[in-house]
């Protein structure tokens, strides 16, 4: 390509060093640039992609201490702020494999070590130009999501452009197996291994298999791709998502921890691999994941308050299970991030997942009534906007606070909430399942000591049968047909003790709450009759 190419093309230069930028400057005026702007950070150069669109960008990976160029790359594609044909160039001095692992997986135009020549540069920039120009109409397609176009033009390309086959091969896999075409990627991917074995094409193939539930071949071949550099954390990332279809968590997560080391600024792979500790119960790694999050996210475009949130619920989870001095220090470090987190973030807008961790918080210490009033903040607000994990904590607050009926109206909320198909949604819904199992676990319990309170009742043994309809109460605070007995029993019974007062109190506003049948009602009046009269310390007690 010749000079006048790039005369009006625009080229941004990203580095914190001074002398590097002009170095760099220097080679592309060299080419015939004319347009350079130049960055000095991350900050900086978002300002400039969202102010104007490149054609060239060359990003050195360390950009000092704020967001570093894999997260202002990430930051970039996500946001969509790079134009269809924007050529993206790494450039580091750094070789290290965690590096190397991360970049390739976020798939920029090319990555170049320090120290380069100019030619070296101007090689680098014009094949990532003509590789672009080449299968422009496909990667117009794939800004605008339009996949199954995207894929016709594929078959263009590799019709018509024989040197630039191949690359539209690679793109053509991948759109089949994102338009859900699994059978198609898996006749394609034979069709390219037939030419030559390229490790893409393998772990295509392993793909496909794996969606069309052909399990041993693609294990074997997942197997086999982690001993390839540039297929190993892709491999080892859906190794372990077999491995959880199979329920074989643990060696789930020591798969995965291994892709998380080579590549460790995936934070949807750390939260993947902190919820694998939660399947297994592993609290405590859960929780150290957790803290990883947090700072391994500054800086980047995943910096979100539900990070902090995410730090505090493992924690919770952990002190569950800790000796009483520990979940004192765990609980305490619990209540710092929460602080930390209103100095970062919005207060006003993080209120309802405060207050659901407060609640787990008091919960966790024995303060269940504080822990009840905490949840009373927040009972006329909508679960339509809570985020999965927030919805998840509000499920485990009620819970823990024995209000079942509360927890299930979260959980089957989840239900409709969870319907990505990626791995981290996949162990959310193992979650949600074991969740679940808690709660049938509690059920058959609950409806054991039901039986046991009805059957009291009806051998005339009163005072056992309210001792049990509370025990009941308390599990399920909020249920109507439970709060009716409750009363029932309590107006049969010989005395009322300063306990059942409370009880009473509650079981009479649930149904005050509620919208009960007319013989419901009438049943719920004449109780409250009786009490009054029968039981001298209900009489002054508004029911």
């Amino acid at each position: 390509m010749d000079q006048s190419f790039f005369r009006c093309k625009k080229v941004l230069v990203i580095d914190d060093c001074a002398p590097v930028r002009a170095t760099v400057k220097g080679m592309l005026q060299q080419m015939g640039f004319e347009a350079i702007h130049v960055a000095k950070d991350a900050g900086e150069a978002m300002q400039k992609c969202i102010d104007m669109p490149f054609d060239f960008i060359l990003c050195d990976f360390n950009l000092g201490d704020c967001k570093d160029g894999y997260q202002l790359f990430e930051a970039l594609k996500k946001q969509q702020l790079l134009a269809p044909l924007c050529c993206f160039i790494v450039i580091s001095a750094e070789s290290q494999s965690q590096i190397v692992h991360g970049v390739i997986e976020l798939q920029p135009d090319d990555y170049l070590l320090k120290p380069f020549t100019a030619p070296a540069l101007e090689e680098r920039i014009c094949r990532a130009v003509r590789h672009r120009i080449e299968l422009r109409k496909v990667f117009f397609r794939l800004f605008e999501q339009d996949y199954a176009e995207a894929t016709r033009e594929c078959d263009l390309v590799i019709r018509t452009k024989p040197d630039y086959a191949l690359q539209a091969m690679r793109l053509k896999g991948e759109l089949l197996l994102k338009l859900g075409q699994y059978d198609k990627a898996e006749l394609f991917y034979q069709k390219v291994l037939q030419q030559k074995p390229y490790s893409w094409a393998r772990l295509g193939h392993a793909l496909s298999c794996f969606y069309l539930e052909r399990w041993e071949d693609t294990e074997l071949e997942l197997v086999d791709l982690t001993q390839f550099g540039d297929t190993k954390v892709e491999a080892l990332d859906w190794l372990s998502r077999l491995y959880v279809r199979h329920g074989r968590y643990q060696l789930a997560f020591e798969t995965l921890s291994k892709a998380a080391v080579l590549s460790p600024k995936n934070i949807s792979r750390q939260k993947t691999l902190s919820n694998l500790c939660v399947i297994l119960g592993h609290t405590e790694a859960a929780t150290r994941i957790a803290g990883k999050i947090v700072q391994g996210a500054r800086h980047s475009i995943d910096d979100t308050a539900d990070n902090y949130l995410n730090h505090a619920r493992a924690l919770v989870d952990q002190a569950k299970t800790a000796s009483v001095m520990d979940k004192a220090v765990i609980l305490q470090n619990a209540g710092k991030l929460l602080d930390a987190l209103h100095k970062r973030f919005n207060v006003d807008a993080l209120k309802r997942e405060t207050v659901i961790l407060r609640s787990r918080m008091s919960s966790c210490r024995g303060s269940i009534k504080e822990g009840r009033e905490l949840m009373q903040q927040i009972q006329d607000l909508s679960l339509d906007d809570l985020t999965i994990d927030s919805c998840m904590d509000a499920a485990k607050a009620y819970f823990e606070l024995g209000d079942l009926y509360s927890s299930q109206i979260c959980i089957d909320r989840l239900k409709t909430m969870l319907y990505d198909d990626d791995f981290l949604t996949e162990t959310q819904c193992i979650m949600l399942q074991l969740e679940q199992n808690k709660h049938e676990s509690l059920k058959q319990q609950i409806k054991q000591i039901n039986t046991e309170a009805t059957d009291a009742y009806r051998l005339g043994q009163f005072g056992r049968a309210v001792s049990l309809f509370c025990e009941t109460f308390d599990y399920m605070p909020t249920n109507p047909v439970i709060a009716l007995n409750l009363l029932q029993a309590m107006s049969k019974s010989a005395g009322v003790t300063g306990e059942a007062i409370n009880y009473a109190r509650s079981a009479a506003r649930v149904l005050r709450q509620n919208q009960l049948e007319k013989s419901e009602q009438e049943r719920f009046e004449k109780y409250v009759a009786t009490l009054k009269k029968t039981q001298p310390g209900l009489a002054q007690v508004q029911l």
